[in-house]
C-alpha cells in the first residue's frame, strides 16, 4: 500500500523524467554551456555570462511548473504557490549572485573564479534549502524535496 508521500514522490519522479530535452539530457546542457563559453571568448563580452543562469533556470522550469500542478492536488494552491515562489526567488538570487561573481572575477584565473563562486554560492544554497525544508516540513508532513526526486529517477 502506498502512502501519500510515496505517491507524491512517484508522480514528481514521472514529471521530472518527462521534462524537456534541455532538462533531461545533461549532455545538451553541457554543450549549451560550452557554447556560451565559446561565445564569451569569441565576442569578448562579459554580458554573455548572463546566459549561464538563464540556461540553468530554463532547464528546470518545465519540471517546476508540472511540480506545482501536482502539488496543488496534494497540499492546495496556497502551499504549492509558496513552494513555487521560494524556488523562483532562490534561483533568481543564486543566478544573480553567480552572474555578479562571474563578472567581478573575469580577470582571475579559471580556478580562482570557480573557487570564489563555489565558496560563496554553496553556503547560500545550503542555508536556503535548510530553511525552506525546515519551514515546509512543519506545514506538510509528506513533503518531498527535489533531491529525493532526483535520487528516485
Amino acid at each position: 500500500m502506498r502512502t501519500a508521500r510515496d505517491e507524491r514522490l512517484h508522480e514528481l519522479t514521472l514529471a521530472y523524467m518527462e521534462k524537456d530535452l534541455l532538462g533531461t539530457k545533461w549532455l545538451w546542457t553541457v554543450l549549451l554551456l560550452m557554447g556560451i563559453g565559446i561565445l564569451m571568448t569569441l565576442f569578448d563580452s562579459v554580458l554573455l555570462t548572463l546566459l549561464f543562469p538563464v540556461a540553468f533556470l530554463g532547464s528546470n522550469l518545465r519540471y517546476q511548473v508540472k511540480k506545482r500542478q501536482i502539488l496543488e492536488s496534494y497540499v492546495g494552491e496556497e502551499l504549492a504557490t509558496t513552494y513555487w515562489r521560494f524556488w523562483f526567488v532562490q534561483n533568481v538570487v543564486l543566478s544573480v549572485t553567480f552572474a555578479i561573481l562571474l563578472i567581478l572575477t573575469v580577470d582571475l584565473s579559471f580556478w580562482q573564479i570557480w573557487g570564489t563562486i563555489l565558496i560563496i554560492l554553496i553556503p547560500i544554497y545550503v542555508v536556503s534549502e535548510w530553511w525552506f525544508k525546515r519551514r515546509i516540513r512543519r506545514d506538510d508532513p509528506d513533503f518531498v524535496s527535489d533531491q529525493e526526486v532526483y535520487k528516485n529517477v
